[in-house]
């Protein structure tokens, strides 16, 4: 079965951000299927090709790579800076376009089933309509529920003329998919109250993680700690949605109150500068370092004590949450410190960490860490390995797919 794989945000293991496209199609190449993942050349975190100097945000031609047997095309898409300027519009529909104009030409051969992949709703959007042009069933994915996040998470108004146009897309292509993939276990259920969509049509494939590296890793360990500190360590995007600055603002409000404490933030985002400024003003225990590739994270999470989650308040994550870092975190085995409120949190249901509903109460948990036994630290962390085992397995999580791709190619060549 030959897959195509549409997400405009979709990484490489050799650059840091998402990799969930590049693990779920190494582990179907492993099953049969031959998959491409359909990327741009560029997006808010920067360059998807750190190669070499011939290869940056000016690309003008599809560039074609294969890593572990998944081929990665990359789409030219024009550079711009800030996550929420019209340059991002410009980028976003510049990948709608152009990813049709170029998959059409069947250059790169015909596709069994397309999967359309959010976000951004243009993204997805270009797989529908591929879909429609190679007559093949089609696959909405469904990582953020847009336009619904700009919306309650980013602040725009819901009668807004671009969130009315991307419902009008989410509509169409929910409505008409083969099948609905969700990375968050609740999100089918927006869909089923507002359109009545029906159960069979969906499918949890929440993030995973390599834990064969994460194994390897933990083996290597070390036993002995260099430092009397608690070293927290967190890694992802530095913007708002992360309340990265509620972390410092709490910092430098309890500064002197927990010097056995030291907060590590591995990322980059539109806060990272400005996060680097104040801790070197204010002489806080917190380092700021640029984000590393994926396949390093296991490595660098082994360094710390604790590992750290949070994510600004909003209405959205009644429908649950799927992070990428959390499955990571899971899997590194240390005990995780999450912020926020969630509905189906994972490390309350694996009683892998401390959980608190906002930055209010983090005094209260740095002490509680503070006084904590090992003893206490290593049952939460094993707990979180074990769920990442039972959860978190790509190999596992590929298989679900599997079944459901491959019923519906079957469908497929019975009309045919």
């Amino acid at each position: 079965m030959k897959i195509w794989w549409l997400n405009h945000h979709a990484r490489p293991p050799v650059v840091p951000g998402i990799t969930r496209h590049y693990s779920l199609a190494r582990e179907l190449g492993k099953l049969g299927h031959s998959t491409m993942v359909v990327n741009s050349s560029f997006d808010h975190l920067g360059t998807m090709l750190p190669e070499g100097p011939e290869f940056g945000a000016s690309l003008e031609q599809p560039l074609l790579r294969e890593f572990d047997g998944v081929d990665f095309l990359s789409i030219p898409t024009p550079g711009y800076e800030g996550n929420s300027s019209l340059g991002r519009i410009r980028n976003m529909h510049a990948f709608y376009r152009r990813s049709m104009d170029i998959l059409k030409t069947e250059r790169y051969g015909k596709p069994d089933i397309v999967i359309g992949s959010v976000v951004h709703t243009w993204g997805a959007f270009a797989g529908y309509k591929l879909a429609k042009h190679f007559h093949v069933p089609f696959v909405y994915e469904l990582r953020d529920l847009w336009p619904l996040t700009l919306v309650e998470l980013g602040g725009l108004n819901r009668f807004h003329p671009l969130v009315l146009y991307f419902d009008h897309l989410d509509r169409i292509m929910v409505q008409e998919a083969s099948l609905v993939i969700t990375s968050a276990p609740l999100m089918k259920n927006y869909y089923k109250e507002r359109w009545n969509i029906p159960e069979e049509k969906f499918l949890w494939i929440t993030n995973g993680t390599d834990l064969e590296a994460f194994k390897k890793v933990r083996q290597n360990a070390r036993e002995e700690k260099n430092t009397t500190k608690i070293e927290i360590y967190y890694t992802g995007s530095l913007g708002y949605a992360n309340a990265v600055t509620d972390l410092v603002d709490v910092l430098i409000r309890k500064k002197g109150h927990f010097d056995n404490i030291h907060f590590h933030l591995y990322g980059s985002g539109p806060l990272k500068e400005k996060l680097e400024k104040i801790s070197e003003d204010s002489e806080l225990n917190l380092t700021i370092k640029d984000p590393v590739a994926k396949n390093q994270i296991p490595e660098l999470l082994m360094k710390a004590d604790v590992l750290f989650f949070s994510l600004k308040d909003s209405p959205i994550f009644r429908y649950g949450i799927s992070p990428n870092k959390l499955a990571d975190y899971h899997a590194a085995g240390k005990p995780i410190l999450i912020v926020g409120n969630f509905a189906a949190n994972p490390v309350i249901e694996a009683g892998s960490g401390i959980s608190i509903p906002s930055f209010q109460d983090l005094p209260e948990a740095l002490e509680k860490l503070s006084f904590a036994g090992s003893e206490e630290l290593e049952d939460m962390g094993q707990k979180g390995f074990e769920y990442a085992v039972e959860n978190y397995d790509w190999a596992q999580l590929a298989e679900k797919l599997n079944f459901r791709l491959s019923k519906l190619a079957s469908a497929q060549n019975q009309r045919s």
